[in-house]
């Protein structure tokens, strides 16, 4: 490939990093991976390229420093590329209670999970108040939204961001440690916003005869319109010994793509936002077998909504094999999708592990169209050393409808070196 040469410098620089870092002090604690990533797509671009992966990670104890390093370059056919996703250190004082962090980071708040090219302190107080302050530049990581973003997605509407939140254990009647957040979020150097986001999770003990219920919620309040962003509020509580009652309500704006092969051709996947009503149960029947079910009604921004069902069963066979099977059926005013999934996992030895999945989808939406999907995976893990791991992924898909017709093969291989540890501890 012509753009291969271009790279040269590039790797060159990233290798001189890594042997400059294995040659800090050994009372110093190092880790890190070398992972090299190839795949092969026969329909979508960019078809082949190869990439490389670097992390580190350093920690000295006797003056509580660490930093940490994740990095990568690749190329296919067309292009070249090199990005720095991680590279920050950090510092704690008052006997750990204060750590601060400077560089590029990633993050995962109220807002999502992003990069942040700024500062970060964290600060546990004595009445365990948990509080936390930030500044920067946000940026995309991999497929998730970047915060406050609009039609571009990769640019936000404001360039920076600004954020303080605390959380703690509060004492409320009838309730085993509940924990409460509260935070508030400014972006500026744009289209200047305010946002405020909470939090709650505990257990509530009713009492009597019932069962505890667990409580989960959170929210993003966007001060422009007054209007609620995002939420996600869930309960659940034990019928018995082995069964399971659950709620769910949420809004959410998904990935920019989906990513792992249920994602893709299983489960019916629409960008924009959307609200998602689910109650579900599931129980176990016996020491090996799960099952359950789900009904749920979904609005979305674009794409098939209404009302539908799943149903799940998970059996552990013997020998440490795994069965799954998901089902699930939505639709509503002339368009449905329906979906079948089986998957199965059998170690072959103590190093060899087999995965094998089978997908089935039919769609009908007056938006985008129909479309009916088959596709299948086989994978194979495969733990060579105890620092060498190899895993090898092939993939078939057929997609009938929409816009046109195609086959598509996807190809691809992992290799991931484990990086002799230096220093007192092993931290793998």
């Amino acid at each position: 490939m012509s753009c291969f040469p271009r790279l040269l410098p590039r790797l060159r620089a990233l290798l001189f990093v890594f042997l400059e870092a294995l040659a800090l002090p050994a009372r110093a604690a190092l880790s890190g991976s070398l992972e090299t990533r190839f795949q092969s797509d026969s329909h979508f671009d960019p078809g082949n390229y190869l990439e490389q992966w670097l992390t580190l990670d350093y920690r000295r104890r006797d003056e509580n420093l660490s930093w940490s390093l994740l990095g990568n370059w690749g190329a296919s056919g067309e292009e070249s590329w090199m990005n720095l996703h991680r590279l920050f250190v950090e510092m704690r004082f008052l006997e750990n209670s204060l750590s601060v962090r400077a560089g590029r980071f990633e993050r995962i708040d109220a807002a999502g999970f992003y990069t942040l090219d700024g500062v970060d302190a964290r600060w546990q107080a004595d009445s365990g108040i948990r509080w936390n302050a930030f500044i920067g530049k946000p940026g995309r990581t991999e497929s998730y939204v970047i915060p406050d973003r609009d039609e571009d997605v990769n640019s936000p509407d404001s360039k920076y961001l600004a954020g303080v939140s605390l959380s703690r254990i509060v004492t409320l009647n009838g309730f085993d440690k509940a924990r409460l957040s509260l935070g508030a979020r400014y972006h500026f150097s744009g289209m200047d916003a305010m946002k405020l986001d909470g939090g709650f999770s505990g257990t509530w003990s009713p009492g009597g005869d019932w069962q505890p219920v667990a409580m989960d919620a959170s929210l993003v309040l966007d001060t422009r319109g007054g209007f609620i962003e995002t939420f996600d509020a869930q309960a659940s509580t034990r019928l018995d010994g082995k069964s399971q009652l659950w709620l769910r309500a949420r809004r959410y704006d998904p990935p920019d793509r989906s990513a792992t092969f249920q994602d893709r051709f299983y489960r019916y996947y629409a960008r924009g936002w959307q609200m998602v009503l689910e109650a579900g149960y599931r129980q176990q029947m016996d020491a090996r077998i799960t099952w359950g079910g789900s009904l749920r009604g979904i609005a979305r921004e674009r794409g098939v909504e209404g009302a539908g069902l799943e149903l799940s069963l998970n059996w552990q066979l013997h020998q440490g094999q795994w069965l799954q099977g998901r089902a699930d059926w939505l639709g509503g005013d002339d368009e449905h999708t329906a979906g079948l999934y089986l998957g199965y996992q059998r170690p072959l030895n103590s190093r060899l592990l087999l995965e094998v999945n089978g997908a089935l989808r039919d769609e009908r939406s007056r938006l985008d169209g129909s479309r009916s999907v088959m596709a299948g995976e086989v994978r194979l893990d495969w733990m060579w050393t105890r620092d060498l791991h190899l895993s090898g992924m092939l993939e078939l898909a057929r997609s009938r409808g929409r816009l046109e017709d195609y086959d598509q093969l996807r190809f691809g291989l992992r290799l991931i070196y484990q990086l002799p540890a230096r220093g007192a501890e092993d931290y793998r």
